[in-house]
């Protein structure tokens, strides 16, 4: 017991001087802490930038796409010969033309099945910000949407064979938008209906949107309106110059003297000679929204020495109407779009993704990748812009039989016609283009186990019925394969239709 009283007595006298000598010492406050706030004025996921009082949402995307594409090209038409061809325009030869004697088209330019993108591989990430202050005169909001992908086979449109499998960044949005202003790349104003279908566009969609200054006014009782400036180098077609035949051949087939070329003035276009503007009209309630929206432009084709200068309006109109249908089942939406242009195809069948080889697939690989308007211009300077006019209509119904289980159904039609010049020229020339009717139906299912995750697969067949003019083989020169204008031409109707099938594992955060 004297022990541990000794004990005892010997450490609280330790204490004691411990404690004296640090009362001596220097004290140093620990650095506060600058711990994230929750922000809560713009919905779920804002939180501020500390020591600012701008909130910043952060989120992004990665995807899978694994497609593969069906039966090849199998094209029908006057006769009683058939071609099998590869899907990509860009290295399909013009055609046989039709025997005059038989009348049926010549299977010379039969190329092998081999020679086409079967599958198709893209693996995509996606970096989404938005950061939000509050002024006296309202939110300044800036949004940055950048995006990478390596792509290769049937999705990529680097045409035939084996494409490159290297990332490059694209700028999806970048705006800042302010007391109704919208500064920088947003969503062009002209799309409504949203592209849930890859390769599926006979309708209005740019995921890229477009650089533009554009104004939205809210004027009540679920009413706005918005009138931008676009650039329309972000969406439009453009246009070409009708140079007819090449002076000599067509494809690499001799022609005979008589194919009087067009002339190629190398026309030029000012795209900036007048801004395009977009704008609509939307009313959103509770059971859905509507919306009416237009796009005006310029067409301007000029060659350096102003021997040919000329310009024409060009115009689009459309409609679309999206219906919530929760008596059916919760999260049900049905969206119907429907559009017509003069001079502006880009808005009725989407030529972005009319182009790629995937949608080349779709439709059977053979219509020309069409503009929206043709300088036809004759050998003496003469002529003047051709405008090709198309409309469609498109209807997207998604319906959850669980919630975690969704199923989409797609089906759109669009139809070009073709301009006086670009329909009497033959296939393969520039400025070349029969009336054309596209097609195409698919269906989705995607499981969501969790939200924001899914994993899905989609069909999707399409088809294209396009008129194409070809020269009639010149029978006094068959040993030498020549086509000859003399002879004439003859115009047949052209189908081919295809599927594919694509699986998407998709995460968004």
């Amino acid at each position: 017991m004297k022990f541990v009283t000794v004990l005892l007595g010997s450490a609280a006298g330790l204490i004691t001087i411990s404690a004296a000598q640090a009362a001596d010492l220097p004290m140093r406050k620990a650095a506060p802490v600058a711990y994230v706030k929750v922000c809560d004025a713009y919905g779920a996921g804002f939180f501020f930038i500390p020591g600012t009082d701008t909130c910043i949402k952060i989120g992004g995307r990665v995807r899978a796409d694994y497609a593969f594409s069906g039966a090849q090209n199998i094209y029908s038409g006057l006769g009683t010969a058939s071609r099998v061809g590869p899907p990509a325009v860009a290295y399909v030869p013009p055609g046989a033309g039709i025997d005059s004697v038989s009348g049926a088209r010549l299977n010379t330019l039969a190329t092998s099945r081999d020679a086409v993108n079967r599958y198709g591989w893209e693996a995509r990430g996606r970096v989404d910000l938005d950061a939000r202050t509050q002024t006296a005169w309202g939110t300044v909001q800036t949004v940055l949407a950048l995006r990478l992908a390596r792509t290769t086979g049937v999705l990529s449109a680097a045409g035939p064979g084996l494409s490159a499998s290297s990332a490059s960044p694209t700028l999806e949005a970048a705006y800042i938008r302010f007391a109704g202003f919208t500064f920088g790349a947003a969503r062009d104003n002209f799309s409504f209906m949203p592209s849930t279908f890859y390769g599926a566009g006979h309708w209005a969609s740019f995921a890229n949107g477009a650089k533009q200054l554009a104004y939205t006014a809210i004027l009540g009782g679920g009413y706005s309106a918005t009138i931008a400036v676009h650039d329309p180098s972000d969406t439009t077609a453009g246009g070409v110059t009708s140079a007819g035949n090449a002076a000599s051949s067509v494809g690499g087939f001799t022609l005979g003297t008589s194919s009087t070329p067009l002339n190629n003035l190398g026309a030029a276009y000012a795209y900036n000679n007048m801004p395009q503007l977009n704008g609509n009209i939307t009313l959103s309630q509770g059971w859905g929204t509507a919306e009416v929206m237009g796009a005006v432009g310029k067409a301007v084709g000029v060659n350096s020495s102003a021997s040919y200068n000329q310009d024409k309006t060009v115009y689009a109109v459309g409609a679309g109407l999206k219906l919530n249908m929760p008596m059916i089942a919760a999260g049900d939406v049905l969206y119907l779009n429907g559009a017509y242009a003069n001079g502006m195809t880009e808005y009725t069948t989407n030529w972005t993704s009319f182009k790629s080889s995937d949608t080349k697939l779709n439709v059977g690989g053979f219509v020309v990748n069409h503009p929206s308007w043709i300088n036809a211009v004759d050998s003496s300077g003469n002529g003047s812009i051709e405008t090709l006019k198309s409309w469609d209509i498109a209807a997207l119904y998604t319906h959850y039989w669980t919630p975690t289980i969704r199923h989409s159904f797609l089906a759109t039609y669009g139809q070009i016609d073709g301009t006086t010049s670009s329909k009497a020229l033959p296939y393969g020339a520039v400025g070349a283009f029969g009336d054309a009717k596209v097609w195409n139906v698919g269906t989705q299912v995607a499981w969501l186990p969790i939200k924001n995750f899914e994993i899905g697969v989609e069909v999707l067949y399409a088809r294209v019925d396009q008129d194409v003019r070809r020269f009639v083989l010149d029978t006094t020169n068959t040993a030498n394969n020549k086509f000859d204008g003399t002879t004439g031409t003859v115009v047949t109707r052209e189908r081919a239709g295809n599927w594919t099938g694509r699986m998407r594992v998709e995460r968004t955060f």
